[in-house]
């Protein structure tokens, strides 16, 4: 039996040694090869001394279901999809290791169109049915099969638990639960060159209506009985759940390490001529002239945008209704701009000793409001609403484009290149048409960060005292957002002002009055540790197993900005200050990870100012994001089993650091590289010496890459990138928390608590690079550019 090995060369003199050994090349890299061979032949490349990985099958993920490509062959034997022999039909295509830039070439010239890349060197591809046995038959392919209708639609549709599909499971054409007249609101997608009206058709004739849709995707109310004929029409690609976007601190800088001067090693960073969007429910009195005197004067500009034209039939409201940009309903968008660049001048005026400043008190903000109050009609006015939960909140987020490109591009028309957002989806996990247009938009224009908050979902279903997974919200699953989980504050009972919600969290009741966490007494008050999560903080993982959030910062107890237009009775977010204390016109208490967000943007803020104005260098987003992560620090955590060691799902890498992000060591900055020029190809290992390391201090490298979106519902890497450091002692040090050469995640760190002096070889492998990158030349093989991050070093240096 053969054996498929990737080789990785130290230098091109090693390929003939390789050869000599009889093993069949399948592949060339340019830094690597891949080698098929029997057990003899591999282990005489071993005794090269070259490294060498053998390639086993690994689960593909399609839509928030995971399967093994081989059932999938075994469900279409017993099963067979039988596709239109004079249209497209979609395949999953296994190839043999990283997909060389000649196999791709041979797709194309056989009419197939690679539309995603799926984890295991796994293609889904549209190309004509007459063609396929001719693939099957390259030596780089090791298998080809149907798309079929049980990998499009997800298990949140569904309603099964777990979406693990094996054989049965795979082979059934159907997506019921058995529930077939609940009525459910669904995201409809198709490939891409596919058209809606089939899909269109098929919901009227099921009796569902469809409510609105963008270029590739219909959002329609249907059975789930007729599930079945939805993921049944040829050219759909994914049937996934719609849900509505809802909205989701001196203390706080503390917590995230900002002095309170802002001056870091001797530099002052406040968010000077940087201007930050923020896309939320209003801003105080909606007028700059008036507004908040924490943020007067440094408004970019303010939008308001109405209600989507497609929400009027189901309300009593004209098309395109707009309430304007106040903050009158919630304070939300007002609490969320203080937390990012208030500058604290209401409570100095006062002169109390508590100054609820944002984290870049110098920044500028552009502020889109999406916010908008709804007259819905009833059920019974509408006959046969578009979901069971009906109406929905009299107040909401309404305003909100079906295109979020629309939104990023008009903060970043008007200067900002960082965009903040305290508002998702509940989708558990999944990566819908919102996550897919907002990879698309950073995809397309890398130098602006976008971040968004995880979710306040957090819950422990199974009564363990641990919070569960798989619920962070949508759009923080994309791939190229900065997510952000919310951690506790520090405003333990007792501090001054008393906090909002001053109560341990197994106190906590949800809106039914029923305990929210009642096993969670081990954690204590809501803001007594910084090393704590929030109980409600969403958790990872991100489709295809990402991990998700990226960061944490403080979200409990968060003094910020009170909207000056709030009714006088209005109790806002999570209170006002108590009676008698002086802050108490101008500040309230919020909490969530709506409220840890902001704070990240405004550090997000103080690191692009110091590359623009200290380092002159213009950061791509993926920089941003490598530097925030990079100096991020672990979260212990209150009790056992609250927060994994390492990368994890809970607090992603850790809690934002500034300090250690910019300044690790007192007299050196972080090294970095982020040159498009730099880019690398599938099997090219681009190498990098860290010296002068100080073995006092950890070690940190961290790799960000822009990934090109994906297809909705999938949300794994399309560009393959992985991490790797050779240490001074021997080894190697992996930066992904999957083996190389299979990386799950486009945010990958290395840490080295007590580093030898060094130097070290730092490796950014392209693993599989199927779609060149925006920044990359445009050649004949596919690039992608990335991010380097290096703390704890003097000189950074290519070598390779």
């Amino acid at each position: 039996m053969s054996t498929t090995v990737l080789v990785t060369l130290r230098s091109n003199d090693e390929d003939g040694a390789v050869r000599a050994t009889g093993v069949e090349v399948l592949a060339r890299y340019p830094n690597s090869m891949l080698v098929r061979g029997s057990g003899a032949q591999v282990r005489g490349v071993e005794r090269l001394g070259v490294e060498t990985t053998t390639l086993g099958e690994q689960e593909v993920f399609t839509n928030g279901n995971s399967f093994s490509f081989t059932d999938a062959v075994l469900a279409d034997a017993s099963a067979p999809v039988e596709p239109p022999p004079d249209r497209t039909a979609y395949y999953l295509v296994r190839l043999a290791g990283p997909p060389a830039p000649e196999w791709l070439a041979e797709l194309r010239a056989l009419g197939a169109a690679v539309h995603d890349s799926l984890a295991g060197f796994t293609l889904l591809a549209g190309m004509p049915v007459a063609r396929v046995a001719e693939l099957r038959d390259k030596p780089w392919v090791d298998g080809v099969t149907p798309y079929r209708p049980a990998m499009k639609v997800s298990p949140e549709v569904r309603r099964r638990d777990g979406g693990t599909l094996g054989v049965a499971a795979l082979a059934a054409m159907d997506g019921e639960d058995g529930d077939g007249d609940r009525r459910r609101m669904v995201e409809v997608s198709v490939f891409p060159g596919e058209s809606l009206r089939e899909v269109s058709g098929a919901v009227r004739e099921a009796g569902g209506s469809v409510l609105w849709s963008t270029d590739r995707t219909l959002v329609a109310s249907v059975r789930a009985g007729d599930l079945a004929a939805l993921a049944g029409v040829r050219g759909v690609q994914a049937v996934l759940p719609h849900v509505f976007p809802r909205e989701l601190n001196d203390r706080a800088r503390t917590v995230m390490r900002v002095p309170p001067d802002n001056v870091f090693s001797g530099h002052r960073l406040t968010g000077a001529d940087q201007i930050v969007a923020v896309a939320d429910s209003g801003l105080d009195t909606g007028d700059p002239a008036t507004v908040h005197p924490d943020v007067r004067g440094r408004v970019a500009g303010i939008v308001s945008w109405p209600a989507r034209a497609v929400l009027a039939p189901f309300t009593h409201d004209a098309p395109g209704h707009d309430d304007g940009p106040a903050d009158r309903d919630s304070g939300h968008g007002t609490h969320v701009t203080g937390s990012v660049l208030g500058d604290g001048r209401a409570a100095a005026s006062l002169g109390d000793p508590t100054v609820p400043a944002g984290v870049a008190p110098e920044a500028r903000v552009f502020f889109q409001a999406i916010g908008q109050r709804l007259a819905w009609k009833s059920a019974a006015e509408l006959g046969d609403p578009p979901d069971e939960e009906w109406p929905p909140p009299a107040t909401g987020l309404y305003g909100l484009p079906d295109d979020l490109s629309v939104l990023f591009r008009q903060a970043y028309e008007a200067g900002a290149r960082i965009h903040t957002n305290s508002w998702g989806a509940a989708t558990a996990g999944a990566y819908p048409d919102k996550a897919r247009v907002l990879d698309d938009f950073i995809w397309n224009n890398p130098d602006m960060l976008i971040l968004f908050a995880a979710g306040n979902e957090g819950a422990d279903r199974d009564a363990d005292g641990v919070i569960d997974q798989t619920s962070v919200g949508s759009p923080a699953t994309a791939k190229n957002c900065l997510a952000v989980g919310a951690g506790e504050n520090d405003r333990p009972a007792g501090s001054r002002p008393r906090p909002g919600r001053d109560v341990t969290w197994d106190r906590i009741r949800d809106r039914n009055g029923a305990l929210r966490w009642p096993r969670l007494a081990a954690a204590g008050h809501v803001s007594d540790n910084a090393d704590g999560m929030a109980a409600f903080s969403s958790r990872g993982p991100a489709a295809g197993g990402r991990i998700k959030p990226d960061v944490v910062a403080p979200g409990t107890n968060i003094l910020s900005l009170l909207s000056s237009v709030l009714p006088a009775d209005a109790e806002p977010l999570w209170g006002r200050v108590a009676q008698g204390e002086a802050l108490r016109p101008f500040y309230c208490w919020s909490g969530g990870t709506s409220m840890a967000t902001p704070l990240v943007a405004g550090a997000a803020a103080l690191v692009r100012q110091h590359l623009v104005h200290e380092r002159r260098h213009e950061p791509s987003a993926a920089l941003l994001k490598a530097f925030l992560v990079n100096g991020a620090v672990p979260m212990a955590g209150q009790f056992p089993g609250e927060v994994p060691s390492g990368p994890n799902m809970v607090s992603g890498f850790g809690r934002v650091d500034v300090a250690r992000s910019v300044t690790p060591r007192p007299e050196n900055w972080t090294l970095f590289a982020d040159d498009p020029a730099e880019a690398v190809r599938t099997g090219e290992g681009r190498l990098y010496r860290l010296e002068g390391v100080d073995p006092g201090l950890p070690l940190a490298v961290t790799l960000v890459w822009t990934d090109a979106p994906s297809l909705n519902g999938n949300g794994g890497l399309v560009n393959e990138l992985y991490l790797r450091v050779a240490l001074p002692g021997g080894g190697v040090a992996a930066g992904d928390v999957s083996p190389f050469p299979h990386p799950v995640n486009n945010v990958q760190r290395i840490v080295v608590g007590a580093p030898a002096e060094g130097p070290y070889v730092i490796q950014v492998f392209g693993a599989s690079v199927t779609r060149n990158a925006r920044r990359a030349a445009l050649t004949t093989d596919a690039r992608q550019d990335f991010a380097l991050v290096a703390s704890n070093g003097e000189t950074l240096t290519r070598v390779r």
